[in-house]
């Protein structure tokens, strides 16, 4: 990221591998010479094989798909004088947003090919989609700058496949219990609230789901108390035991934290301002010495050291992640 802010400002990082740029005016003028020095940049001061493919055009939405077109390291320039042309020659199925479920909705509308995707009216595309989606593609397929509303968070979870050793129900508690401390630590750093829990389990056989409201808390102790709750309904479910090949935890229903509102019939204001100010210590000690040092009860990561802490495709985490 720094080495490309080096040449041209960010506008956006969409993914792990995929980020926009708005060219200035001398940008403009010569595109490609821009790109020659994103390249040269990158060969010279990363390395030979972190590469790059770049597609130049009036909006994101026609940039992502020239990018497309000369990959992995080559790069598409698209005026707006050169199209419709370049376009009609990408499959449908290969524009951002048509998936295989979409591609069956605008094939049994008589859209079959990206040139008949253009050249349908917008509010059929809007109705083919069912939302505002449909007209906003439209409108970026004929050179129109136009960008989806920024999405809000909504949720923080973690996932992981079990190792062997923690496949039993004993095994698989102490993992979620550790997510659900990673979650709620990101949860605070983003200056959240919550007041739902969501568990999942994949079992044998089958899988196990359940949810638990909370009283818009962001401490560990909270969260741990919620995830206690859950563990005895899933006890309950399988009193013999069960193999646990996979576990999720989430945290839903987000306030900001300058919005939160406590709930005039709890009145447990005193005790959780008593747990944040013990989850605000434990962060600030970790964060100084760069690892987990102190946490709420046990902290027993599994073989490999980490839980939490992969790299999402939309997500690139933070060295926080990894403690």
């Amino acid at each position: 990221m720094a080495e490309i802010e080096s040449v041209i400002p960010i506008d956006a990082v969409k993914s792990i591998d995929e980020l926009a740029c708005t060219l200035d005016p001398a940008g403009r003028r010569d595109p490609l010479s821009v790109v020659q020095r994103l390249k040269a940049g990158l060969a010279q001061n990363i390395g030979l094989y972190v590469t790059c493919s770049v597609g130049i055009a009036a909006n994101r939405q026609l940039a992502k798909i020239a990018g497309e077109v000369e990959k992995p390291d080559g790069s598409t320039l698209w005026r707006p004088e050169d199209l419709p042309g370049p376009l009609f020659q990408i499959p449908l199925n290969d524009i951002p947003g048509i998936g295989e479920r979409m591609a069956k909705r605008l094939e049994r509308a008589g859209i079959s090919t990206t040139e008949d995707l253009y050249r349908a009216a917008p509010k059929r595309l809007r109705a083919i989609w069912g939302s505002v989606t449909g007209e906003r593609l439209w409108y970026a397929l004929h050179g129109y700058d136009v960008h989806a509303p920024e999405s809000q968070r909504g949720m923080f979870g973690h996932g992981r496949v079990l190792p062997p050793e923690s496949r039993s129900l004993d095994g698989a508690f102490v993992i979620c219990r550790l997510l659900l401390i990673k979650a709620a630590r990101r949860l605070r750093r983003g200056d959240f609230y919550c007041s739902g829990l969501w568990l999942w389990l994949s079992v044998r056989g089958g899988e196990w789901s359940g949810r638990r409201s909370l009283p818009i808390v962001h401490d560990d102790q909270a969260v741990l108390a919620g995830l206690d709750a859950l563990w005895r309904k899933v006890e309950q479910a399988y009193p013999k035991g069960v193999s646990v090949f996979r576990v999720g935890v989430t945290l839903f229903d987000l306030t900001p934290a300058g919005e939160r509102q406590l709930d005039f019939l709890l009145n447990d204001d005193a005790g959780r301002q008593r747990w944040e100010r013990v989850s605000g210590a434990i962060d600030g000690l970790n964060a100084r010495y760069g690892r987990t040092i102190v946490s709420l009860g046990q902290w027993m990561p599994p073989a490999g050291g980490h839980v939490g802490g992969k790299i999402a495709f939309t997500r690139i985490p933070n060295s926080e992640d990894f403690w």
